[in-house]
């Protein structure tokens, strides 16, 4: 079975949802704020990898800066001690790839 970048996605998003139910114990805000931003990275590019021209490359722009936001916010909650450095590494890393693909993508014609 092949995967495609929304499955990826999807499976992004829903092991950051997993770590934000940690996070939630020590800091709702946090951890809303990093749920946010995963469905963002989602839902702007599902939109953004089937528009065309300028929407397009917003879309998918869109979508690698709440990836950008999500990893910052990992970042912090394994700063204050809130998930352990090792999960916070896999997990910035699937999202950092997330990111790299979708740049690659943004500047693919269409």
């Amino acid at each position: 079975m092949k995967f495609t970048v929304n499955d990826d996605i999807v499976g992004v998003i829903a092991t950051i949802h997993l770590s934000c139910k940690i996070i939630t114990r020590h800091d709702s805000d946090l951890a809303r704020q990093i749920r946010r931003a995963i469905c963002s990275v989602g839902l702007n590019a599902a939109e953004g990898l089937h528009a065309r021209g300028g929407n397009r490359t917003v879309r998918l722009e869109s979508a690698m800066n709440s990836g950008r936001e999500v990893i910052f916010g990992m970042r912090i909650a394994g700063a204050v001690g809130y998930l352990p450095p090792e999960r916070v590494r896999r997990e910035v890393d699937a999202v950092d790839r997330i990111i790299a693909i979708l740049y690659k993508l943004s500047r693919q014609p269409r």
